[in-house]
């Protein structure tokens, strides 16, 4: 991890706010892979406007997270037309409730990786999910570069590089999910609200 936080690092001090940008655009763009992208942004908040970094940072994180969507819309060639049914009726309610989860997810260590590739698999309009993904990063990032100018060190253990561990965890998370959305009968479920 030293490794990636160097080079991360080193686009930042080479490229600036463009480096930022950069580096969290490939924080993002692994699905299960854990990177150090917050802390560089919190190292940066003492150096860099809190403000403009957010706001770059925000939009280098929702252009990588895209990635999930993207795998998940290219699973969906791979499901029957019996799941995607199911996936329609869960589709129902995410554009019911969709903004306000996405923005959670986005600015929570919740796992927005799992949410947006099952998003991908409903064919969720990429369009209504650029917004609340971009909202909810450059909360995030906002946040933490304003942690670095403060020197909130205590906040970092939120994102403490916990390993492979993780990798595994979100793996089995995405499995879990997936299977779910697929297995139950979303279409009875909605029909008795």
């Amino acid at each position: 991890m030293n490794e990636i936080i160097q080079f991360l690092l080193n686009l930042v001090d080479k490229y600036g706010y463009f480096g930022a940008f950069l580096g969290s655009l490939l924080g993002n763009i692994t699905i299960a892979l854990p990177t150090p992208y917050a802390f560089l942004i919190m190292a940066l908040g003492s150096t860099l406007n809190p403000l403009i970094l957010g706001f770059v940072s925000g939009l280098g994180a929702t252009i990588g997270e895209l990635s999930s969507y993207v795998v998940g819309r290219a699973s969906r060639k791979a499901l029957s037309q019996e799941r995607l049914n199911r996936l329609a009726a869960v589709r129902r309610l995410v554009d019911k409730y969709g903004f306000l989860t996405i923005i959670l997810f986005a600015v929570t260590p919740l796992p927005d990786d799992v949410l947006l590739v099952s998003l991908g698999m409903m064919n969720y309009n990429v369009k209504s999910l650029v917004l609340p993904v971009w909202i909810g990063k450059t909360i995030l990032a906002t946040f933490l570069a304003y942690a670095g100018l403060y020197g909130f060190t205590y906040l970092s253990s939120l994102y403490v590089d916990v390993g492979w561990s993780s990798v595994f965890l979100t793996l089995l998370l995405l499995s879990a999910v997936i299977i779910v959305l697929l297995k139950i009968d979303w279409e009875e479920k909605l029909s008795k609200l």
